[in-house]
């Protein structure tokens, strides 16, 4: 999947997708949102950290997030460019 598939496909499932980058090390506690959240990976890693193990995304990976799931998250050692995709 490229950008322009992950965003119409959010897109028709009514989500708002904006482009966000992550500097290098970011990393913060388990913690809930609201909101449910689509995530594409365009450089960089990035980490998802689920209660029931971790989703480690590079490019071109995609990784979903569910209102009300605990996580947390952490940028790689170069940081992440992140399509984000929120309803």
């Amino acid at each position: 999947m490229n950008e322009a598939e992950f965003t119409k496909a959010c897109e028709v499932e009514g989500y708002t997708v904006m482009k966000m980058d992550r500097p290098a090390g970011i990393e913060n506690d388990m913690h809930t949102h609201d909101f449910s959240a689509k995530l594409m990976i365009l450089t960089g890693e990035f980490t998802v950290a689920f209660e029931d193990g971790d989703a480690i995304c590079g490019p071109g990976d995609t990784c979903d997030v569910p209102a009300g799931t605990m996580h947390a998250e952490r940028s790689g050692p170069e940081g992440a460019t992140i399509l984000l995709g929120k309803k």
